[in-house]
């Protein structure tokens, strides 16, 4: 099972670097998240409409492309378990709250299923799942991976 984070899952909705690998690996396999990256994400568009990288038009294409990817996932719900872990885990690994959350929630699903390929592109993120003993996609991302130098974002197909 390949879990994903809101670093990975944005590049679904658009064209980055590493757009393309995301919706291959989102074709092969039912994707789990975090129910926190579908705030993350929504957030993303969000800050995308409000720095005008998005229409009103995308924003609401995107915003329902992700509610209905949300029915085709496995979403790990911010259980007191996944909560539990993130004590230790940013104690280990010099990762935000909300990245911790991500890494707790990919743990989970991992005791539940067994082998969990971590999909990330955020650094600090993919080391710590590294550390944690997860296997990485992609194997090396690019360095201008994260962000999108367009001066309005284009938004992909669904």
């Amino acid at each position: 099972m390949n879990f994903f984070d809101a670093s990975a899952l944005v590049k679904r909705y658009v064209r980055e670097t590493g757009s393309s690998t995301v919706r291959r690996l989102l074709r092969e396999v039912t994707p789990a998240i975090s129910r926190l990256t579908e705030a993350e994400v929504s957030s993303a568009f969000a800050r995308r409409r409000r720095e005008g990288t998005f229409s009103s038009r995308q924003h609401a294409r995107a915003l329902a492309a992700l509610q209905s990817d949300l029915l085709r996932s496995h979403v790990i719900e911010l259980s007191t378990d996944v909560v539990a872990r993130v004590h230790v885990l940013v104690a280990r690994h010099p990762v935000r709250a909300a990245d911790a959350l991500q890494l707790a929630s990919a743990i989970v699903l991992r005791e539940a299923v067994g082998r969990v390929v971590f999909v990330a592109y955020d650094t600090r993120l993919r080391e710590a799942a590294r550390a944690e003993g997860f296997s990485l996609s992609p194997g090396r991302p690019s360095r201008s991976a994260g962000v999108s130098r367009r001066t309005r974002d284009e938004l992909l197909p669904s």
